[in-house]
Order: C-alpha cells, then sequence, then structure tokens
C-alpha cells in the first residue's frame, strides 16, 4: 500500500526534518500516526498524499509515485488536514463540488453521514461554527471511500457526541480493503478503533506495529509488590503508578492495551521498548 524508501525532507535547506526514513504499510488497517508536536507527523502525511516532494528517496503509493500525483492515484487518495479552508458555499454544493473526481463516492453514505451529524443539506460552510465545518468535511471524507484515507487530527473541534458518532461512522464505513491513517493528539477518542500504531520521535519512524502485536508484547497495569514481568516504564497514578511490563507471550494473559501509556513509554523509555519488541519478535517470528 504504502512504501517509503530512504526519503529525506526539510522545509529549510540547513535542517532536515526526515532523514532516511523507511516505511512499509501494509492494506486494511486504520492507523494510529502518534508524535509530539513538531515531529511531522502532517508532513508525513503531505509526503504521502504528494502534497509535498521529498528532497531524496522515494514514496510508493498504490503502485504509484506521489511525488508525480498521476490521475489515477489522486482519484484513490484522500487528505483531510487539520487546518480547514472550506469555500463560501452550502454543504450540498461542496459535496457536488469535490465528489466527481473520486469514482468510490457513495452518496447514501455521505447522505447519512450529514444526518447523523446533524447537519443540513443548504447550510452555508462560512456561517456555521468551526464544529459544524469539521463535521461537514468528515462528513465528505468517508463518503469518498477512497483507498486511501489520511485524517490530521479529525477530531479537534468536535464536542463529545460528535465524537462519538465520528467513531460509529468510522467503524461501519471503513472497509477490510481500505487504509485509513489518523494522527490525534488525543489517543483516547480513537482506542477503540485503531489497530496499528505508526510512531514518530525525534524525526524518525520509532514503531510500527500491529495492536494485537504490542499486545501480546507488552503489558499495562498498576505495579504490583508480586510482579515477576520486567518493568520498562512507569509513572504515578492515583493508586499507586502505572506500568508497562514485559511479556513473553508464553501462557500471559493479555492486559486492556493502553495507547497512551505505551506512547509516554516509547518517549521516554524508547530504547528498553524497542529492545524487548525486537526481542518477543526473534522468539515469535510470525507475530
Amino acid at each position: 500500500m504504502i512504501k517509503v524508501t530512504q526519503v529525506d525532507f526539510g522545509y529549510k535547506r540547513s535542517h532536515l526534518l526526515f532523514k532516511s526514513i523507511g516505511l512499509d504499510l501494509p492494506a486494511g488497517s486504520i492507523v494510529g500516526l502518534l508524535g509530539r508536536n513538531g515531529e511531522g507527523k502532517s508532513t508525513l502525511m503531505k509526503l504521502i498524499s504528494g502534497v509535498l516532494r521529498p528532497r531524496s528517496g522515494s514514496i510508493e503509493v498504490l503502485g504509484y509515485k506521489s511525488a508525480e500525483r498521476p490521475v489515477k492515484l489522486l482519484q484513490q487518495i484522500y487528505l483531510l488536514p487539520e487546518d480547514l479552508s472550506l469555500p463560501s458555499m452550502t454543504i450540498r454544493e461542496y459535496f457536488s463540488v469535490y465528489a466527481p473526481f473520486y469514482p468510490s463516492y457513495d452518496a447514501s453514505i455521505g447522505e447519512e453521514l450529514v444526518k447523523e451529524f446533524d447537519l443540513q443539506w443548504d447550510m452555508k460552510l462560512d456561517k456555521i461554527s468551526l464544529g459544524q465545518r469539521k463535521k461537514a468535511a468528515i462528513a465528505l471524507a468517508l463518503s469518498l471511500r477512497t483507498p486511501l484515507l489520511l485524517m490530521d487530527e479529525p477530531t479537534n473541534g468536535l464536542d463529545i457526541p460528535s465524537k462519538s458518532v465520528f467513531r460509529r461512522m468510522l467503524a461501519r464505513y471503513s472497509s477490510p480493503e481500505q487504509s485509513i491513517i489518523i494522527s490525534t493528539h488525543q489517543v483516547r477518542d480513537l482506542e477503540q478503533l485503531i489497530d496499528r500504531i505508526l510512531l514518530l520521535d525525534g524525526n524518525q519512524i520509532t514503531c510500527n506495529e500491529s495492536i494485537a502485536t504490542l499486545g501480546a508484547c507488552f503489558g499495562f497495569g498498576i505495579v504490583e509488590p508480586s510482579m515477576s514481568q520486567p518493568i520498562l516504564y512507569r509513572e504515578p497514578a492515583v493508586m499507586g503508578e502505572y506500568a508497562v511490563y514485559g511479556l513473553d507471550g508464553e501462557e500471559e494473559e493479555a492486559t486492556t492495551f493502553s495507547m497512551e501509556l505505551f506512547f509516554n513509554a516509547m518517549v521516554g523509555q524508547r530504547e528498553l521498548m524497542q529492545g524487548h519488541l525486537a526481542k518477543y519478535k526473534m522468539s515469535h517470528p510470525n507475530a
């Protein structure tokens, strides 16, 4: 689906944001793109979509070079940016302008999404709130049904009920053939939907693994005196300390995966976390 090879990129000649990064992302996942501010999450999405071009290296998406932006690729990929700049028109006009460029657009899904988000087709985009504009943009993005959908902080600006609708609609209309990459700081909003984590730290890709593999490799919970597993990361909690600890996958019960705790551990104890993951994968080559 996506193959990034030895890519260098920087907005300034004197500073590279990415240096020799590589990525091989299979099709059919909902990927959580995580990272601190300034790590390049939005930039990586723009490189994948072809909005930006790498200084060196190559990016292939769906068999095409994204930097060349061929029409057949652009018809199959959609980037929903965090900062929206929507035209002065009604929601219906907005859909009618953009949808024809995407052969996979499903009008019936668009109708349902507009209704579920409590929008009206005759609402003017420049006369409604930021949250409503965000919902209109999400409704279009999901109804296009592109094989690759990139969403940059989609839940920013949404109220609690709208976040719930977003999760429900994403779960309903994502398909095994579609890949969705979502960058977010609000990991709890999407924790139950994401099945793969792509993590940026130090302007490098430090993790590209399925939740299934990570959940079998790491345990999460309150530190107990009787705990025999190696503790890789810990942080204060009301009831003591939360910890990420190593599992060997042998007769150990999996715990509930905590995306926030995993992220903190990867940033705070990267070498320990990566070392245990490498050891686990060596002993479980099919993971």
